[in-house]
């Protein structure tokens, strides 16, 4: 064999080493998600069939009370219908306001003035939920900004607080969570192809019979992704609830943070974290399957 042929063979890699490298690859991200999910998960799942102990403690055992006490608490069964509908309510209103925006700044001519925006609303992320919350607090406080300009537009008679209260609730958790959806948005709103857009004018559709027939559908699976997206989040928030809301305006997330802070009632408070985390995975799992053989891309 010649000199030329042996070196080529040398340089070209043996049967397995990309194999190798895919599992080294994957090892690292599926190792992360084992440590800090799966096996937090199990743990939580595991207590949530212990018995409390009166102090704040509890004791190895295997008992259903603490599902049984959800299901025939009519407290917490309404607490986790009024997140249900927060939820839901957030996610339709950041889809309402998201969805103009994004297909805004998707179909903007300047990629100058589009990176401006994307980054404007990436910064807001930086910031975290109690800043945030602080700030829609002085803002809809008595003779704030936002109660003044009511009373100026003539629709409200006077400055009072708007906050703590359910509306108050409502705009800052849309506030927090719009990011999300517009991100999710604006990328599927950048890949409709623009050829088949242009194609339905020149067969003589209008502007909202194009969007109606063509953008809309070919962003369906952003819509489902950014909807899902907000309403998971929104499930879970706990700071906003406790900064702009009454009590009776709390989630079922800020009573599993007193059951477990201040109740000391662990294994209960473990029991309604499954139940919620229960919805989550259905809620993801109905989505999957509406968005078919692009789930797997677009969640």
């Amino acid at each position: 064999m010649s000199t030329d042929e042996s070196t080529i063979e040398e340089t070209v890699p043996t049967e397995g080493v990309l194999p190798r490298t895919k599992y080294l690859l994957v090892s690292y991200p599926a190792l992360t998600l084992g440590l800090l999910f799966v096996v937090p998960a199990i743990l939580l799942i595991i207590v949530s069939f212990f018995n409390n102990v009166e102090g704040g403690f509890f004791e190895v055992g295997f008992t259903l009370e603490n599902y049984v006490r959800f299901f025939e608490s009519e407290l917490y069964r309404n607490r986790m219908l009024y997140t249900l509908r927060l939820g839901a309510l957030t996610s339709l209103t950041c889809l309402a306001v998201g969805y103009p925006l994004a297909y805004y700044i998707a179909r903007l001519e300047s990629e100058l003035w589009r990176r401006l925006y994307l980054s404007v609303i990436i910064s807001s992320l930086f910031l975290t939920f109690i800043i945030r919350g602080f700030a829609w607090q002085v803002l809809l406080a008595s003779k704030g900004l936002v109660p003044q300009l009511l009373m100026f537009l003539g629709l409200r008679g006077d400055t009072s607080a708007l906050v703590p209260g359910y509306l108050a609730l409502v705009i800052g958790m849309v506030y927090v969570f719009l990011p999300f959806m517009v991100l999710t948005l604006f990328t599927s709103i950048r890949d409709v192809d623009r050829s088949l857009e242009e194609a339905s004018r020149s067969l003589g559709a209008g502007p909202l019979t194009t969007f109606k027939e063509v953008t809309l559908p070919l962003t369906k699976n952003g819509i489902i992704s950014g909807t899902m997206l907000v309403f998971v989040l929104s499930l879970g928030v706990y700071v906003l609830p406790r900064i702009l809301g009454n009590p009776s305006d709390w989630t079922l997330a800020v009573l599993i943070g007193q059951q477990v802070g201040i109740q000391g009632n662990v294994p209960f408070g473990a029991a309604l974290s499954i139940v919620l985390l229960t919805i989550v995975a259905t809620i993801l799992g109905v989505g999957r399957y509406f968005l078919g053989d692009d789930g797997g891309d677009a969640i």
